[in-house]
């Protein structure tokens, strides 16, 4: 016949286990207590608490310190494997990321990606190789559904887009700057609010694709208003577009300073408001390591630019 005795596990913790360790290494309350940072009394509290759950005296004492008893024996190899599990759980709220290989979701208006992924990409080739990173365009009536269901990571866009819940850290404050070709009539003349006017204007409307943006609300404010004659939804085809033609373009400043564009630049001659670039990312990922260290890793790459 078989007997087994039932045990709280519940009752089982770290301390108890390592405890157990110690003494079967150390072979001594003394070095045991010593090595684990305790006195012997606390010690010999925890070997009590042992001897209770498991039903055995574990350690008995001789001439120079405790022996194991066959029980203990037997128990060791099963308590270095917890403690193994233990310890293999704790480490993963750490994260390597010369280790990490796997996907993490971007999605960024082209704008933002410009500005980021120069820098982002140097640091991911030199800390994460083997990291791969998907770019998504950022969709403001499914991005909530799609962080819920982990098909998007981290989204850098504008509030106003953006659906409530998400956790949030602002990245920078953009200002607009007004734009032409090298070879526009008003590179080389005074632009004022006439001239500004008087030619036809192309304008970036990646979300809502109409002919209202920050500097209609600007003229319409003083009542005044621009003739547009095109919208695209990117910024990357404007240069070409500016500079085969005479239309104006009104563009964020840190874009155009980071595109090595030759065109010519001015101060816009009425007051735009600008905004405010943030990023945007799931409350179930907040805490995870790896999506820490990817964050940081996106902010850095903003404060250096």
């Amino acid at each position: 016949m078989v007997f087994t005795v039932q045990r709280d596990v519940a009752l089982i913790d770290v301390k108890l286990l390592t405890a157990f360790d110690a003494l079967i290494v150390e072979r001594s309350v003394t070095r045991a207590a010593a090595k684990l940072g305790l006195t012997q009394q606390g010690l010999s509290g925890q070997l009590s608490r042992m001897r209770t759950l498991f039903a055995d005296p574990l350690f008995v004492r001789d001439g120079t310190g405790v022996t194991p008893t066959p029980q203990a024996e037997v128990l060791h190899p099963h308590v270095l494997a917890a403690l193994h599990g233990l310890r293999s759980l704790v480490e993963q709220q750490t994260f390597d990321p010369a280790r990490f290989d796997g996907v993490i979701s971007l999605a960024a208006a082209d704008y933002a990606v410009a500005l980021i992924l120069p820098p982002l990409l140097q640091t991911l080739r030199t800390a994460a190789p083997k990291l791969r990173l998907a770019v998504r365009p950022v969709n403001s009536a499914t991005l909530e559904l799609e962080m819920r269901e982990r098909r998007i990571d981290l989204a850098l866009t504008v509030p106003q887009f953006t659906p409530q819940g998400l956790r949030s850290h602002l990245l920078f404050k953009e200002e607009y700057v007004g734009a032409v070709s090298a070879s526009h009539p008003l590179a080389k003349l005074p632009i004022d609010l006439d001239r500004f006017c008087a030619y036809r204007h192309l304008l970036v409307s990646p979300n809502k694709g109409d002919f209202q943006g920050p500097t209609d609300d600007a003229l319409a404010a003083i009542g005044r208003h621009r003739d547009i004659a095109l919208i695209v939804p990117s910024f990357a085809v404007v240069a070409d577009i500016l500079n085969a033609t005479d239309l104006i373009a009104v563009l964020p400043r840190q874009m155009l300073l980071r595109s090595g564009h030759n065109l010519f630049t001015f101060e816009p001659p009425v007051a735009i408001e600008g905004f405010e670039l943030y990023a945007f990312w799931p409350e179930r990922t907040h805490s995870d390591p790896m999506h820490r260290w990817f964050r940081t890793a996106c902010f850095n790459s903003f404060a250096t630019r």
